[in-house]
């Protein structure tokens, strides 16, 4: 049976570690999940500690920097954005047929500390209820 390779995509390195966090409670042994992003974040504890109260350990999760192979590579691409604020990466066409596009709040917009800290926590509740949707592509 083939392997199904899933790589999270994303502008900064949280959201794709995130989500990659939430996938690793599907489950799924016939499939690997892979974070990536496009721009590398400055460190940010924030991430950590909003999966950390929902039980998810992240710590030891890294993006790798996109890449051509990465994306051949993909049978799934989840691309994990800010629709209203993030420039849409452009996906050659030849890979359009295996992305879905997930709409994400960017932390990375917000200024101020509490802010941030609030949009950390509805992306981890938005990824949660993306990823459970995941079932139907890995089953």
């Amino acid at each position: 049976m083939h392997t199904q390779h899933i790589l999270f995509l994303s502008p900064i390195n949280h959201l794709s570690i995130m989500a990659e966090g939430w996938a690793s409670k599907l489950h799924a042994p016939m499939s690997t999940f892979i974070s990536a992003s496009y721009f590398n974040a400055s460190e940010d504890h924030l991430p950590i500690l909003a999966m950390e109260e929902v039980n998810v350990d992240i710590t030891h999760l890294q993006a790798k920097p996109m890449t051509p192979q990465l994306l051949k590579e993909a049978d799934l691409v989840i691309f994990i954005y800010d629709f209203n604020r993030d420039k849409q990466l452009d996906i050659p066409f030849s890979h359009q047929k295996k992305i879905l596009q997930w709409n994400i709040p960017n932390p990375s917009y917000d200024k101020e500390p509490i802010e941030k800290w609030v949009t950390y926590q509805v992306a981890c509740d938005t990824l949660a209820d993306y990823v459970k949707g995941l079932k139907r592509y890995i089953e």
